[in-house]
């Protein structure tokens, strides 16, 4: 199907997307990859009369390292995920996530925040972030706040995010070397919507399970 007419609109910094949401409302939608928006577009389930898209917000891109704790800017593609050195030394289970979402052309486009702040059920991301104990860091026009993933989902299609809010950095504890982890998913084919998955997080020492976090 065709989606329902829209404006566009791409601004050029976080300040002019806030900016854009706070002066339209409820009739804006933000759009990152666009993976999770325009297929509901498409069946006419989401009828934004306006995209704002994250495109061009540089600011919310790359990966680091600080003292304890891994960030991620939330418009990072998957793509970039699974090139990411420190994501391979210091997180595994995230780089392992992104390779079985979708294909590789999907990849390329598809952000982390995209696929983190619609709460569709049948993301991947999701369910590594609330097992790792990842804190989302949002703004919108009334300042920026935290929320822990464990209570950013509400239901589905549901989050904590208030109106005009943007999803613009994952904070994620470093794992020590002691840790394992994994993720699985179940799908009717590859690179398919996972039907049922689920991250495990485990802390052994000297042969015991010394804590363990799970999500699915």
């Amino acid at each position: 199907m065709i989606p329902a007419p829209f404006a566009y609109h791409r601004p050029q910094s976080l300040r002019e997307a806030i900016g854009l949401l706070a002066e339209h409302g409820e009739d804006a939608r933000v759009v990152a990859g666009g993976h999770s928006l325009i297929p509901m577009m498409k069946l006419r389930l989401a009828k934004p009369e306006r995209l704002v898209d994250l495109q061009d917000l540089s600011e919310l891109r790359g990966i680091r390292s600080d003292p304890g704790t891994l960030i991620i800017g939330a418009m990072t593609t998957q793509h970039e995920l699974i090139g990411s050195e420190l994501l391979a030394t210091r997180c595994p289970i995230i780089r392992e996530t992104a390779l079985v979402i979708a294909d590789p052309q999907i990849r390329y486009c598809g952000t982390l925040g995209g696929n983190l702040a619609n709460g569709d059920p049948g993301n991947d991301m999701p369910a590594v972030m609330l097992a790792l104990g990842a804190t989302y860091r949002v703004q919108g026009r009334q300042g920026e706040r935290e929320i822990p993933a464990r209570d950013f989902y509400r239901g589905v299609y549901s989050t904590a995010l208030l109106d005009g809010e943007i999803l613009t950095s994952i904070h994620i504890p470093t794992l020590t070397d002691w840790y394992g982890w994994a993720y699985e998913k179940q799908k009717r084919k590859v690179g398919d919507y996972a039907t049922a998955a689920a991250a495990v997080i485990l802390a052994m020492v000297g042969g015991v399970c010394a804590a363990a976090a799970r999500s699915r």
